[in-house]
Order: structure tokens, then sequence, then C-alpha cells
């Protein structure tokens, strides 16, 4: 009975997916106009959702992240995860921080799963430097860490997101098109 109501979830969770993706996705160009860039694009969105992911990540209190079992933190890459050990080291003695929203949970799990796709030749170093310098990680730390130069750290960020970005067109068009995504000052008449 459990592998049954198991492989249902798996149905209904893929069938989702088009949808979670598609509202990832407006989110992402939500906060691409929150911060300041006119007419966002698909790769300002995803950069911004990479950013909220390490913000999440960052907010999950212990108790909560005690509830991530390991099974559901495999598909997080590696730097994601000595990211998230770093920062429970680190959390010990700072300020708490208010915990994430349960969107932005689900959010941060849907982000964390397109990872995969940003990795190129060297998949460990490209997924690395894409989401640790979305996590705030300094470029000389980078640079150190994988042995490469500083321009080099951003040439690895730009194409891992425009992987991203060719694959959540090319996987999901038909649910992210952007002329069909509303602004959010469609609204505002210019005298405003």
């Amino acid at each position: 009975m459990r592998a049954s109501e198991a492989l249902v979830r798996n149905r209904s969770s893929s069938s989702q997916r088009p949808q979670r993706v598609k509202l990832a996705v407006e989110h992402g160009l939500y906060l691409a106009e929150l911060a300041g860039r006119q007419n966002p694009t698909l790769r300002d969105g995803v950069w911004e959702l990479l950013m909220e992911a390490a913000d999440t990540l960052k907010r999950q209190p212990n108790r909560e992240r005690g509830w991530l079992t390991a099974s559901s933190r495999v598909h997080w890459p590696e730097m994601v995860r000595e990211f998230d050990a770093g920062h429970q080291r680190q959390a010990a003695g700072g300020p708490r921080l208010l915990p994430a929203s349960a969107a932005a949970i689900d959010r941060m799990d849907e982000v964390l799963l397109w990872l995969v796709h940003a990795a190129g030749a060297k998949p460990q170093r490209d997924i690395g430097v894409l989401f640790g310098l979305a996590c705030g990680v300094k470029v000389a730390f980078l640079r150190e860490r994988y042995g490469c130069a500083r321009r080099t750290v951003y040439d690895i960020r730009d194409r891992g997101l425009a992987r991203l970005c060719s694959w959540l067109a090319k996987e999901f068009a038909p649910h992210i098109s952007l002329s069909e995504i509303p602004s959010r000052h469609s609204d505002r008449s210019p005298g405003r």
C-alpha cells in the first residue's frame, strides 16, 4: 500500500512540476523587478531565485533542518551541503533570522533541483561557483578553492546561468513564456 501511495505522490508531483516552475520563475522576475531591473529577463529571475534559495537555506532553524532527512538532501550539490553545514556552525553565536516562509522553502527545493543543469565540463566547480556567489561567498575564496582567476569565476557564473535558462526554456517553454507573465508594474500610471 505504501509503495502505491508513493507512486501516486510522485505522479502528482511530476504533473505539478511545470506549475511549480512557472510560479518560481514568476517570483524570480518579481524579485528582479524589486531589485531595480526594468523588464527583467529569465536570467535575472533565475539569479534572484538562486540568491533567495541561499537566503532561505540560512533561515532554516536547526530544528527544521533536522527534519530534512539525508534522502531529501541527496539532490543538493556538494557546495549547498557545505554551505548549509557551515552556516549551522556560524549561526550558533549570531542573531536569529526570521524563519523562511513555506513558499520560500518550496521555491528553494525547486531551484536546488535545477542546479544540476548548470554544470558544464567541471560540474563540481561550476555548481560550487554559481551557488557560492549566490550565497555571498567572496570571489577570493572561490578563486583559491577552485584555482581559477577572478574573471573566470564570473564567466563560470554567467555560463551556468545561461545553461540553466536554456534548459528551463527548452523543458518548460509552454509554461514559462515571459510574454504571458504579467508585470507587477503594469497597473501603475507613468505619473505615479
